[in-house]
């Protein structure tokens, strides 16, 4: 068993005692806009306003907490985990979100095999969102 087989917790979507696996395929990029654009209800103004801040700092969270992994720093890589799960769920990753939230419990509760490659994994799929959800020039030409 690893650090992130306990169940996860029902504020990210993910159903109590669900299993979040950590398979290296992360959601698709339709699927990633879709989900934050219903997460806007469809307001392409707010999503052109808040998608490059959710970049700026999706970027520097998962960095901070790819450091923390780095140095096997339980307390900050709970607290950045902690903090990159807010930002994706903003956007409606909840998938990763989930991962972050059992990165998180996982630190907190001391439970660490396999928390360096799981943190790899969050740090590898955030980036990919980030990048997924590019906002055109002009948000009301398709």
């Amino acid at each position: 068993m690893t650090a992130l087989d306990a169940p996860q917790c029902t504020d990210t979507g993910t159903p109590a005692g669900a299993s979040v696996p950590f398979d290296g395929h992360p959601p698709q990029a339709e699927d990633t806009l879709a989900l934050a654009m219903a997460r806007f209800d469809g307001d392409i103004d707010f999503f052109a306003r808040i998608i490059p801040l959710f970049q700026q700092a999706a970027v520097d969270q998962a960095s901070a907490l790819a450091e923390a992994a780095d140095r096997h720093d339980a307390a900050q890589i709970r607290h950045w985990a902690h903090t990159l799960k807010g930002s994706l769920l903003t956007v409606g990753a909840n998938l990763t979100a989930a991962r972050a939230a059992a990165l998180e419990a996982a630190a907190r509760d001391g439970r660490t095999e396999g928390l360096v490659d799981a943190v790899r994994q969050v740090v590898a799929e955030t980036l990919i969102i980030a990048q997924q959800l590019d906002v055109p020039a002009d948000p009301h030409t398709p």
